[in-house]
């Protein structure tokens, strides 16, 4: 059900006051990917199509060269208890992104990346999931490519691939090996409005491959309110949707919902060895962002976890366990450094 919600979730990306921005890369092709379009100043056409799950993002300076940008993330899911007396459990996430892209022409660029995560699950003990410790640390490796092609003043197209591994700690990288694509076309009907759409796939551990659909809406509501789907703060991997007000050239201050699911291999040493888990998680949150330079800025933010899934599914691929967890605060911040 989580799945198909995060594609309602991803049905728009919506673009704030024509800006150059910075070129993202294709980033994890994991659940439905967010995306955007932008002007710039001197009013050509730029794609952004954002991360985190699955995802994949870029954005398109219209200058050649090549832009980079480092991103640092982290967020604690306070105790949520899980469902039919399962036990109950916290979580720590990290997370490093580097996104490049290089415009080979005026109409053509190339982007690219490489993400590290980490996923800290502490389980107290009792219920299937607290006795067993079915999973504990999972390391998550992915590399991003992809190109953008601006095809006039309205119509645009990208289109690229990711591959990752999702594991946790002293399982076998070559079990744990994910791959897909995705491609989208847009088409700006004016300054403030952009729709388009597109389909990617991503294969799964233990399950058959995941294809979702890209929904692109740009819109800017009025002047210094946006809302868009490309989540630039906020829990996880960035797929869902926020309501941002430019409250100053300096602050942004907004509201958002975001979704996250991670399919990973589990080690041969617990009750699950060798099998594959699963978590889904329905944050909402509040954020402030702080942009004291162009080429830093940082958030922090606030909310509440609303639902959630946990599934363990053994080596022969039967389940062991499929169940939700409740209510959890979290807490997070991010920096961005960008050259």
């Amino acid at each position: 059900m989580l799945q198909l919600l995060a594609a309602v979730l991803a049905t728009s990306a919506f673009a704030p006051m024509p800006q150059a921005v910075d070129q993202d890369m294709l980033a994890s092709l994991q659940a439905p990917s967010l995306s955007m379009m932008e002007e710039d100043g001197d009013g050509s056409v730029i794609a952004v199509a954002e991360e985190d799950v699955p995802n994949f993002a870029q954005d398109v300076e219209g200058n050649l060269g090549t832009r980079l940008s480092f991103t640092f993330h982290y967020a604690h899911l306070f105790n949520s208890k899980i469902d039919d007396d399962m036990g109950e459990f916290d979580m720590d996430q990290l997370r490093f992104r580097v996104k490049g892209s290089t415009a080979i022409t005026d109409d053509f660029s190339l982007s690219y990346g490489f993400r590290y995560e980490y996923d800290g699950f502490n389980f107290a003990e009792g219920g299937f999931f607290g006795a067993g410790q079915p999973w504990s640390d999972i390391h998550t490796v992915q590399f991003n490519f992809g190109g953008f092609w601006s095809l006039d003043d309205h119509w645009s197209v990208f289109a690229g691939g990711v591959f990752r591994f999702a594991r946790e700690s002293e399982a076998d990288w070559s079990d744990s090996l994910e791959a897909g694509g995705a491609a989208a076309v847009s088409y700006r009907f004016s300054d403030t409005l952009t729709i388009g759409g597109g389909l990617g796939v991503i294969t799964q551990l233990e399950e058959d491959p995941l294809f979702y659909p890209i929904i692109i809406v740009d819109w800017e509501i009025i002047d210094r309110l946006v809302l868009t789907t490309r989540v630039s703060t906020g829990w996880a991997n960035e797929t869902g949707i926020e309501l941002v007000y430019h409250w100053t050239d300096n602050w942004d201050v907004g509201i958002g919902a975001a979704y996250d699911y991670q399919r990973f291999r589990i080690n041969d040493e617990g009750p699950i060895a060798g099998g594959v888990g699963e978590f889904t998680a329905l944050p909402f949150f509040g954020f402030v962002n702080w942009n004291p330079l162009p080429a830093f800025n940082a958030s922090l933010y606030v909310g509440v976890n609303t639902y959630g899934e946990l599934k363990a599914v053994r080596s022969n691929g039967s389940t062991a366990a499929s169940v939700n967890y409740g209510m959890g605060f979290l807490l997070g911040a991010q920096g961005t450094i960008s050259f």
